[in-house]
């Protein structure tokens, strides 16, 4: 199984975290979408401001931080 983990971190301690999980026979590009829509929402909720097509990149990277507020998103494998 898939996880795709979604972790904000204040100062430099995890505040909280909301995974995903993907199971085989499941589709998977409705939880990596439902996984992203999560971290766009954190981000917006903690001052993302830029537009909406601009996520993408920080999705790439998994990152997106704002003074000492940041949001990850991980995959990993259980």
């Amino acid at each position: 199984m898939r996880v795709i983990n979604v972790i904000e971190v204040v100062d430099n301690k995890v505040n909280g975290m909301e995974s995903f999980g993907i199971e085989e026979e499941q589709f998977s590009a409705d939880v990596v979408r439902e996984a992203e829509e999560a971290f766009y929402a954190k981000a917006v909720e903690n001052g993302f401001s830029e537009d909406r097509n601009d996520i993408a990149e920080h999705i790439e990277n998994g990152y997106w931080e704002n003074g000492d507020y940041a949001v990850m998103i991980v995959w990993s494998d259980i």
